[in-house]
């Protein structure tokens, strides 16, 4: 059996369509990449997804004092939820139902709500997600550097951008860690209402990797460093 690690947030990496959806961001694990997910309606009236990579110029504000924890199914219809605001619900239990290899369908997840910089497509707030546990461990560990922070006790919100990326090997397969740094902080945004909001299910459910997609070859690149300005 696998050793599980608890961590900040209460969760541990280890052991076992319409108009109206909102926007969202995704990092896909496999490939060490972020994209900013846009959907729009054409001509004919139906709806498609664009994905634009964000990775190397990403600055976001994050509502981490709002973060949700709990258990992520990841769907081919989009993710189905049991998540709760970290610190002011308790994690519920997980999810009896089974994935078609008789497995646990339900993982620990973790979603944020957040708005992006103007040069990485602005506009209104988007969510943020992940089941992957090598993103877990990274935005636990940027959770607590948000706690421990002065700033946060103040009600501020951070700027945060992806400072790097390490190939992190289990097994026979590569993922790639995010490390998440905390580059400026801002007052509460209007847009980031200080309660989370909820999260209504994307139509089809974030990349996992079925897709194939390059790892990324160069380091994200340094960008001039947000402020409140650069958002909205």
């Amino acid at each position: 059996m696998q050793e599980e690690n608890p961590m900040g947030l209460g969760l541990s990496t280890g052991g076992t369509g319409g108009g109206d959806i909102q926007p969202y961001i995704n990092y896909d694990a496999k490939a060490g990449r972020m994209f900013r997910v846009d959907r729009a309606q054409g001509g004919d009236g139906t709806w498609h997804t664009d994905k634009v990579e964000i990775t190397n110029t990403v600055q976001m504000v994050m509502d981490l004092a709002n973060i949700r924890v709990g258990w992520i199914n990841y769907t081919t219809q989009g993710p189905v939820r049991r998540l709760v605001t970290l610190g002011k619900e308790p994690i519920p239990p997980r999810p009896d139902d089974k994935n078609a290899e008789g497995k646990p369908a339900f993982k620990q997840g973790f979603e944020v709500q957040l708005l992006l910089d103007k040069n990485s497509g602005g506009g209104v707030p988007r969510v943020f997600g992940s089941a992957a546990g090598c993103v877990i461990e990274a935005m636990d560990a940027l959770h607590d550097a948000f706690s421990a922070a002065p700033e946060s006790k103040a009600g501020k919100l951070p700027i945060v951008k992806i400072a790097s990326v390490q190939p992190v090997k289990s097994g026979q397969s590569t993922n790639y860690k995010p490390s998440f740094a905390i580059v400026n902080w801002m007052d509460r945004p209007a847009p980031l209402a200080g309660e989370a909001a909820a999260v209504a299910s994307p139509s089809t459910a974030p990349s996992t990797g079925s897709t194939i997609v390059p790892p990324p070859t160069v380091a994200p690149q340094p960008a001039p460093l947000a402020d409140a300005n650069s958002f909205g």
